[in-house]
């Protein structure tokens, strides 16, 4: 009897474990499903990679086959411009023998998006299989990359392509927006980034550059309400920040504006224009000394520059240090008096629009004494226009390692070492001696 219900014993407990371990599995199946989708929509949907990031790593130790996420994790890094990482993730799925369009997708779109588009082009049918129902991630990789090339045309005919293989994608009208603006179509760009709102409401970054444009179209009422809703939404970023200060101040409302410019964790990693305004609205709200701190922080970066000599001039009178002013004002001329200079090489430019070497020879004394910002413009136009000009990378690179933007200077340098080596390779190998021509065979002896 007793060995009858040790039997039995082992019996339910057997078919006890055998209806586990169905029930386990489709835990689990369903548990890496809901870890792989709710990754992709914090990815893909919601500019929320970090947290992606963190809740694929989170659960990977209790997965079977966590490398499949691999892949997801680049993209992931991708979106967040982590080049080494992506550079070591697709060695990584390279090495396993994952297929290479899949592989290397998320470093060819980094790639494009800085502005070297060729590799997205040229294999842009089969990376529209692997992204699938995100194949938007493709086409905006592209059209920024003919963006920063200066190609409008090609921009244009990859958001043409879009729009008919992707209908009602919000990121499409996005990027109209973003193509429009830089044609500086304001009204067109208005246009987009309305639909992009009305197409995903909850899309912060359609948000803020409509933002932008209400700015640049004076309609400071509609840029305030814009950049009220990303600060009630959670996005207060530093240029949302500033933009919304922008609005206020423009509205004349000064004490707002110094109000919320006190949010910012640390001016002193502003780009030059925001750390420009940071400066003005504290001068305006008389807090001389913290402007002239600003001021202090932007001449570091350039100190030739006349509007943050006059900057730092004008709040050293205001703090009653007027010799010290005096010399400000006086630096401050000087650079004005490169203007005529600056103003003749824009008049030649009209008649020699080709000339790329005049407008980066331009670009450069207007960066260096005028307006950083505009100067550097020019620059990239004449870089894009002649892709081989070293000095123009080089000047691209000073700019944004002052500007405390590493990664894009590190793009740039990338760039200068990939023409070197375009250039040097032919010059290699016509140094080479010529291959002498090979001689027949001597005739054998007759036997």
């Amino acid at each position: 009897m007793s060995s009858h219900s040790k039997r039995s014993g082992a019996i339910r407990t057997g078919l006890v474990a055998l209806l586990l371990v169905p029930i386990l599995l489709t835990i689990w199946m369903v548990t890496y499903l809901w870890v792989e989708r709710s990754s992709r929509e914090l990815i893909y949907r919601k500019n929320a990679s970090a947290q992606g990031i963190s809740r694929l790593e989170a659960w990977a130790p209790l997965m079977f086959y966590p490398s499949r996420w691999t892949w997801l994790k680049a993209e992931a890094y991708r979106k967040l411009g982590d080049r080494p990482r992506v550079g070591r993730l697709v060695d990584e799925m390279a090495a396993k023998g994952l297929p290479i369009a899949k592989a290397s997708s998320p470093l060819w779109l980094l790639e494009s998006a800085a502005g070297m588009p060729s590799k997205v082009k040229d294999n842009l049918g089969p990376l529209l299989l692997v992204y699938k129902s995100d194949g938007g991630e493709v086409l905006a990789s592209l059209v920024q990359g003919f963006l920063n090339q200066g190609d409008r045309s090609s921009a244009d005919q990859a958001l043409r392509l879009w729009n008919e293989l992707y209908e009602q994608d919000p990121k499409a009208a996005f990027w109209q927006g973003v193509f429009s603006t830089a044609n500086y179509d304001l009204d067109t760009a208005l246009e987009s980034f309305q639909r992009a709102i009305e197409l995903d409401p909850q899309e912060p970054r359609a948000r803020q550059e409509l933002a932008e444009v209400y700015l640049e179209k004076a309609n400071f009422e509609e840029a305030r309400a814009m950049f009220e809703w990303l600060m009630k939404n959670d996005y207060e970023t530093p240029e949302v920040i500033t933009g919304y200060a922008r609005s206020l101040l423009n509205l004349g409302l000064t004490d707002e504006a110094s109000l919320e410019l006190k949010k910012l964790p640390d001016v002193s990693k502003l780009p030059s224009p925001e750390l420009a305004l940071v400066c003005e609205t504290n001068l305006e709200a008389d807090q001389a000394e913290l402007a002239s701190q600003q001021a202090t922080m932007l001449l570091k970066r350039w100190p030739n520059a006349l509007p943050y000599l006059q900057l730092k001039a004008r709040s050293l009178a205001k703090l009653g240090e007027t010799s010290e002013s005096e010399k400000y004002f006086a630096q401050a001329a000087e650079s004005q008096n490169k203007r005529p200079q600056i103003d003749q090489m824009i008049e030649r430019l009209a008649t020699d629009s080709a000339n790329q070497e005049l407008r980066r020879d331009m670009g450069q004394m207007m960066m260096d004494y005028l307006d950083p910002a505009g100067g550097v413009g020019y620059i990239q136009i004449a870089s894009r226009s002649n892709p081989f000009d070293i000095q123009s990378q080089e000047l691209l690179v000073s700019y944004y390692e002052k500007e405390g933007d590493l990664q894009v200077a590190q793009n740039h340098r990338r760039i200068i070492r990939q023409i070197e080596q375009q250039v040097l390779k032919p010059m290699e190998m016509s140094e080479q001696p010529p291959v002498a021509s090979p001689q027949p065979p001597a005739a054998l002896p007759q036997p």
